[in-house]
């Protein structure tokens, strides 16, 4: 079997030496603000110079800091088929669910703003995908839920709904401790598990330009701590808290993520990092994020390039935005643009892909089926094609010869259903079309998502563990 063997890609190899050059630059003599004492004191801890809460960071500290950072790493589901690798030798490119909307979108009830009703369907929807690799993170905010003891509530709702690798998400210190304590216990193993195995990822923020805040660094740590996946997520808009040109923007953003990653290994050398490229070039005529931008990708390739070819780190992309404010012809150009040319550049990982409308502010249950099709389709592009000896077809072309027909060959029998196949797509005839109620992609699409969630349980998790994770939760809140 042969997968794509080429990538795409903007930078050449000495554009990619300029970017890293200039970053130990920046890093060295302009530093990083980190809004977080104990952050400041590892640094100062280990060699690098501080004023005040500005950190310089030196060559060798960053050189160290990616000799220790994994190359790959084993992501672990509680059901160990559903274990993953990411990283070099990976088989392919994996997803990762959404965080951040607000509203929520279905065709019978329009938009409105999320409940709890909607987020565990979104978690049991991601659990049943055949696409969807890692659940977790808050996929839609619950408005109808009180705040206190929310955070444990979401995980436990997880943790019933999922039992692939786990995302969850920034938090304050003691609702971390929570976090961990949960995880370990639906895992039924000791307090050592997290020193072992990777199983609860978290993805952290700086504050562009070049600050990192409180609560996301106090977050980094933890899961360090922990030796737990940490992704660094830079988010800047160019010409906004980014430089307007597109390779100031790489630029600005290979810093706060490396100044992250040295952060991580420092704290514990050997935890998994994940290098997060998620600028973009807004509309600036309101200064406003957007996702649909083609330039944005060739910003977030430029940001893959260097983490594959220069620091052999593992690779995270939003990959599937778009400003579109239903699942209309601007949602699926957009979608598809963004997904085909980020898994083209070789990502390891992708999220915000599964039902995103408005800019992550609106996710819909239709647009989450429609972009599982479109990942399937990408994903089968790259995993290529059989390029063995057999697969020739040598003396099936010589049995046919010439004018003849292969559809009755003892091969073509063998091999008729092996061919990709669309779960929403429509690729009948007119007439049977129509026959079957002329459905438009996007009302198959409500069918298909109702009928997953009909079929999900109520949980994955046994008697026993249920009861424990219901009594700490009960404990804590």
């Amino acid at each position: 079997m042969a997968g794509i063997i080429s990538k795409l890609k903007v930078f050449d190899r000495n554009d990619l030496h300029d970017i890293h050059n200039n970053t130990i630059h920046l890093l060295e003599t302009l530093g990083i603000k980190f809004e977080c004492p104990e952050a400041v004191e590892i640094f100062k801890a280990h060699g690098a110079k501080a004023d005040d809460k500005i950190v310089y960071i030196p060559e060798e500290m960053l050189e160290s800091a990616l000799e220790t950072a994994p190359k790959s790493f084993r992501w672990h589901g509680r059901d160990p088929a559903r274990t993953i690798r990411l990283g070099r030798r990976q088989q392919r490119t994996h997803v990762a669910f959404n965080n951040g909307p607000i509203y929520m979108e279905d065709k019978d009830k329009g938009r409105r703003l999320g409940t709890w009703e909607d987020l565990i369907d979104l978690y049991r929807l991601a659990h049943s995908s055949e696409v969807c690799t890692i659940v977790g993170q808050i996929p839609i905010a619950p408005s109808d839920m009180a705040s206190a003891g929310l955070s444990l509530k979401i995980l436990q709702a997880l943790l019933r709904s999922t039992d692939k690798p786990l995302f969850g998400w920034v938090d304050a210190p003691a609702e971390l401790d929570h976090m961990f304590e949960m995880v370990r216990i639906a895992h039924g193993a000791g307090e050592d598990i997290f020193q072992h195995k990777s199983l609860l990822g978290v993805s952290v923020n700086p504050l562009s330009p070049l600050i990192y805040d409180q609560s996301p660094c106090e977050t980094l740590i933890a899961f360090a701590r922990r030796r737990q996946p940490v992704k660094v997520l830079t988010c800047a808009m160019s010409g906004v808290t980014a430089p307007v040109r597109l390779m100031g923007t790489v630029l600005l953003q290979n810093v706060e993520i490396l100044a992250g990653l040295v952060l991580t290994q420092l704290v514990n050398p050997g935890t998994p990092f994940i290098y997060s490229p998620a600028s973009a070039v807004p509309n600036m005529r309101r200064a406003a994020y957007i996702g649909g931008s083609p330039e944005s990708n060739l910003i977030n390739i430029a940001g893959i390039q260097l983490a594959d070819e220069l620091y052999d780190l593992p690779t995270r992309a939003m990959a599937a935005l778009t400003d579109a404010k239903r699942v209309d012809c601007q949602a699926g150009l957009e979608t598809m643009q963004n997904l085909f040319m980020l898994l083209a550049s070789g990502v390891n990982m992708v999220n915000e892909c599964l039902g995103i409308l408005d800019s992550i502010m609106t996710v819909s249950f239709e647009k989450f089926i429609l972009d599982e099709e479109m990942l399937s389709r990408l994903l089968t592009i790259e995993k290529g094609m059989d390029t063995s000896e057999a697969a020739l077809s040598v003396d099936a072309i010589k049995q046919v010869g010439h004018g003849g027909s292969f559809l009755m060959l003892p091969e073509t029998v063998q091999h008729c259903r092996d061919a990709w196949q669309p779960t929403v797509s429509h690729w009948g005839s007119y007439d049977q079309w129509e026959a079957e109620g002329r459905l438009l992609a996007v009302e198959q699409a409500h069918r298909v998502y109702q009928e997953r969630l009909a079929a999900c349980p109520e949980t994955v998790l046994s008697p026993d563990l249920e009861a424990d994770l219901d009594r700490y939760v009960q404990t804590h809140t």
